[in-house]
Order: structure tokens, then sequence, then C-alpha cells
């Protein structure tokens, strides 16, 4: 059904969201430091020895946690590409239970961001089309209240949709406002201050400086990657073919996908899921305006 093809692709979503959340948060902080440790090489006095030692210290340590999360990431998708999608009802049904019970207050407070997709969502997907960091940080001037989780959740579930509908270049130009959107809230948390308040802060480092806009470019080229790698797993292939009303244009290929990726023994991704995390039936509804909106922009 509609629903199941909805739920793994909300699947894929919220587990590339805490993927983000914690890359950007270590590639953003070690781009502080090592912008902080290079303003101090240019100072030679004494009192600056101390501050500097202590900021190639800090350098150090979270360089170190990028790799090791980098490390336990790579983990965490062998060993989820071991297990299949398991689409049947009943482990299905026993494994969401499991989720909602850990996620029942987020649920709740996720609920109460859905007026405002409603209310906003032809500005959003406007900013899910711009490509140049001027137009985006204007935009964003214009429309402050768009700075948000619920947001970046849109442009992370939009991506996916558009990866399945095998839409790359669309996928690509929202990836990059998806990352965008996930860069200043993480900066935000960082700085403990509304994310509506720093996202000109953003945009001033990125364009501007080298290590963040480098930070900025393998998180996304990461993102992107990992949401082709989930298309193109063996088990969501196989709940489409299971689900022809979706998306019949897709069969054909996803047969040929289907048979080159068992012959490369490719596995599939797993993790938990809310349901409830944002509507996926308007931008399903949606298929052509894509296009027509990457030409008035």
């Amino acid at each position: 059904s509609s629903q199941t093809y909805s739920q793994g692709i909300e699947l894929a979503c919220q587990k590339e969201r805490e993927f983000v959340k914690h890359s950007v948060e270590c590639t953003w902080n070690l781009a502080e430091a090592q912008q902080k440790l290079g303003s101090l090489a240019l100072h030679n006095s004494e009192s600056r020895d101390q501050e500097s030692a202590q900021a190639k210290t800090e350098a150090a340590e979270l360089r170190w946690r990028e790799e090791e999360w980098r490390r336990k990431e790579e983990a965490l998708n062998q060993r989820e590409r071991q297990n299949l999608w398991n689409t049947d009802p009943v482990s299905k049904e026993v494994f969401n239970k499991s989720f909602i019970n850990q996620k029942r207050k987020e649920i709740e407070d996720e609920d109460v961001s859905e007026p405002l997709m409603q209310k906003h969502e032809q500005k959003i997907r406007h900013f899910g089309m711009l490509s140049r960091w001027d137009d985006s940080q204007r935009f964003l001037s214009d429309h402050p209240y768009l700075v948000c989780e619920e947001t970046s959740r849109y442009l992370m579930l939009w991506c996916f949709h558009l990866e399945a509908e095998q839409k790359r270049a669309l996928m690509e130009q929202v990836a990059h406002q998806a990352v965008v959107m996930q860069f200043i809230i993480e900066i935000a948390r960082n700085c403990n201050v509304d994310p509506r308040g720093c996202f000109r802060l953003f945009f001033q480092k990125a364009k501007v400086r080298e290590g963040y806009f480098e930070a900025f470019k393998n998180e996304l080229e990461a993102f992107k990657t990992r949401v082709r790698i989930w298309s193109q797993s063996h088990g969501f292939q196989t709940m489409l073919l299971h689900d022809l009303s979706v998306n019949p244009g897709l069969v054909g290929e996803l047969i040929k996908l289907s048979i080159f990726h068992l012959l490369q023994n490719t596995g599939d991704l797993q993790g938990p899921i809310n349901t409830d995390v944002c509507s996926l039936n308007s931008v399903i509804q949606r298929d052509e305006e894509e296009s027509k909106m990457m030409d008035t922009v």
C-alpha cells in the first residue's frame, strides 16, 4: 500500500536525520577549532602559548571524535546491510511498538508542527529550490520562521521521495538545502541560541572560510551518497515491486537494479521510524511540480 511506501521513506529519513545531526556537530566543531588554532598561530607572544596549546588539544580531541563517529557510522551501515528491511507485518508491528514507546513524547511534540508544514509548505519547497548562498540567506531573512527542525525534516523527506522517483538532479538540489538547514540548527544548538538568530553566521562562515565550506561540502556529499544507497537497497525495491500502484513506471528499472544488487550481495537498511514525522501526502501528489519550480527559480 501507499502507507508502506510512506513508512519506508520516513524510516530512512528518520535514520538519516540522526546521522546528519551527529556528523554536522563533529565537522563544524572541528572547523571552529581549526579556525581558532589558525588565528592563534598568527600571534607569537608568550601570552598566547597556553591558549594555543589548549586549542591544539581541543582540535585533536574533536578530530578523534569525528573519526570515531565515522567508524561507528560505517560499522552501523555494515551491520544494517546484513539485515533485511523486514516487511513482515508481525515483526514490523513489534519493531514499531518498541520505537513508539521510546519516542512517545517526541511524537507528541512533532504533531504540533503539522499546521506549520501545511501553512508554509510552498515556501519550504521554494527554499529547497534555491542554489545560491545569498538567495538562501535573503529568503530566510524574509521568512525566519522557516529556520526550524520541521523544515529540516521536510527537506530530507523530500530528498528520499525524489530519489525514489529517480529524480536525481532535483534530489541533489534539495539535499543541498536540507544540509544547509541542518547545519544552521546544529550551530544554534551548540551555541544554545534560537536558530532564527544565527543562520546569518552559518552563511558568513561557509562563504568566506575554507574550513567551514569543506565541512559543509563533505557532509553534503555523504548525505547524497546515503540517500542513493538507501534507494538502491534490495529491500526498498522489493517493497515497491510488491506495491506497483505506487509508481508503475519504476518497475522495469527496479527489476534490473534488484538483479544487480542481488549479485553484489547488497543488504538493506533498517532502523526505527516515527510514522508521524511529517505528512508525505502532498509530496507524493506533486510528481510534476518540482521540474516547474526549477524553471522559475
